[in-house]
């Protein structure tokens, strides 16, 4: 008698026109329910590790022409974490970043949202690197209900009134920024009609339009339209066509404004600030000081930069603006999660940052976030390029002050 299999590993049928011992398919019998059993232990186990870990998300440029931005986004912000970690966790739950490549374009952004959120159960996305991948992946957060937070971007679109119910940011606006620049061009008695506009051609280009445009009328100048406008395409360094343009003006420009990433940003200054001998270049925070400066070597003096994090006393390229930048915003969403004494979901997380109230961030200065404001900080610092390639703060704007 032998043991057949039909169909399912699982069902055997005797066959009488044999006479067998059954020890042999008896061993194969233990064998496939040793194997089933130590799969299903393995899920367990998995499980349970799963259900005891608090699931962050994060769709950064890890590859391309910005891929520092969001590497350090992620190493500061990760730092923090697994110093957390180190600890316990928040309330024994570890905490875990998922990191998904991006490469700073719009269109890889959707699969990587749904990915994060269905395959990852992430209750968070956080450390986002950018405005035209923020432009897609907190709208799609915010629909989902899953909260959105400390992007790497100071735009409009993530700072509506009343605020997105998921969408928090840690930094200060772009548009606080402009204000904090345009006020040094005209305390430096610059003329409006003087200011040319470097823009990346896009939506964070359009931001830096719409916010300069405002910051002049709050000065009380309207003529928005008289000032010299160049872009420059994403992704590229292809940044002739706004040289030419600005040559070709009368009077030049003593005051530009420079809205893009640090690598074409510097491309345009290395080739420009010879040409332009007394105008002053001013940056947005996302063109990353350290990866500026080290573009323009021997190149100091006139060259500004709003930041949303303080300068370190101690100078490292390890621990820069960006990770900093990073590494604090994660403190402010553990002190979130901290806060939470039952299950910790989306939800409960969006209820923490709207009760965290007003505090003080040990090394930055004062935090607020309630439920009709979504942004933590309104800090910022006008720094300035030396010869010995440090940023030193000029001029600063907050709470504290």
């Amino acid at each position: 008698m032998t043991w057949k299999t039909i169909n399912h590993p699982r069902i055997l049928t005797k066959d009488s026109s044999q006479r067998h011992f059954y020890n042999e398919p008896g061993k194969k019998m233990d064998r496939l329910c040793k194997k089933y059993c130590v799969f299903f232990i393995l899920m367990i186990l998995y499980n349970f590790a799963h259900a005891e870990s608090i699931e962050l998300g994060m769709s950064t440029s890890l590859s391309g022409p910005n891929q520092l931005l969001g590497r350090e986004m992620y190493q500061g912000m990760n730092a923090f974490f697994n110093e957390i970690n180190q600890q316990g966790g928040i309330h024994g739950q570890m905490i875990n970043l998922t990191v998904l490549d991006d490469g700073y374009e719009p269109d890889s952004v959707i699969a990587n949202i749904n990915k994060l959120i269905d395959q990852h159960n992430v209750i968070a996305i956080v450390g986002n690197a950018g405005t035209p991948t923020a432009a897609i992946a907190a709208p799609m957060a915010n629909a989902r209900g899953i909260v959105f937070y400390g992007a790497f971007t100071g735009a409009d679109l993530l700072r509506k009134t009343p605020p997105d119910p998921y969408i928090f940011n840690f930094r200060a606006s772009y548009r606080q920024e402009m204000e904090v620049i345009v006020q040094d061009i005209l305390d430096h008695g610059i003329s409006p009609f003087r200011i040319a506009l470097f823009l990346q051609d896009d939506s964070l280009g359009q931001t830096g339009y719409d916010i300069t445009k405002a910051a002049l009328e709050k000065f009380g100048f309207n003529q928005i339209d008289q000032l010299l406008l160049t872009r420059y395409p994403r992704n590229s360094l292809a940044i002739q066509g706004a040289i030419n343009a600005m040559i070709q003006v009368s009077p030049e420009p003593e005051a530009i404004i420079i809205v893009g990433a640090y690598q074409p940003a510097a491309q345009f200054i290395r080739f420009s600030h010879r040409i332009f001998p007394n105008a002053r270049f001013y940056n947005l925070s996302f063109s990353a000081a350290y990866l500026l400066a080290n573009a323009l070597p021997g190149i100091h003096g006139r060259i500004y930069m709003t930041q949303v994090v303080p300068p370190a006393e101690t100078y490292s390229e390890e621990q820069n603006f960006i990770w900093r930048e990073g590494y604090l915003a994660a403190q402010v969403l553990v002190k979130a999660l901290k806060s939470i004494s039952g299950n910790i979901n989306s939800d409960s997380l969006k209820h923490a940052l709207e009760a965290l109230g007003s505090s003080n961030l040990e090394g930055f200065g004062t935090i607020n976030l309630a439920a009709d404001d979504h942004q933590a900080s309104d800090h910022v610092w006008l720094t300035h390029l030396d010869k010995t390639r440090k940023w030193n703060s000029v001029k600063a704007t907050g709470d504290d002050d």
